[in-house]
């Protein structure tokens, strides 16, 4: 069944953003690009000292050396995103 145009159903239309601030999908990317590399060039500068840390772990080292880099990448994309936000606001 479908609703007449006249019948004053509720539109859904969503407001467009604000192009006047600048705020693309080129931020957020580049982000998190900058927090990946950071996180790896951290990663793997202290790669070794991590594998003996993670070492006790046996089997689940890796899983650990993972989820260790993740946390790195998150905290830094975050970190670069409220940076950028401070210093363009």
């Amino acid at each position: 069944m479908t609703t007449p145009s006249y019948a004053g159903a509720e539109s859904h239309h969503h407001p467009d953003r604000d192009i006047e601030t600048g705020e693309t999908a080129v931020w957020p990317l580049l982000e998190c690009l900058g927090g990946s590399v950071g996180a790896g060039i951290i990663f793997l500068l202290s790669l070794p000292v991590l594998a003996d840390v993670m070492s006790p772990l046996g089997a689940l080292s890796p899983t650990g050396l993972l989820i260790l880099f993740l946390f790195a990448w998150l905290f830094l994309w975050l970190l670069i995103a409220v940076t950028r936000q401070r210093v363009t606001d």
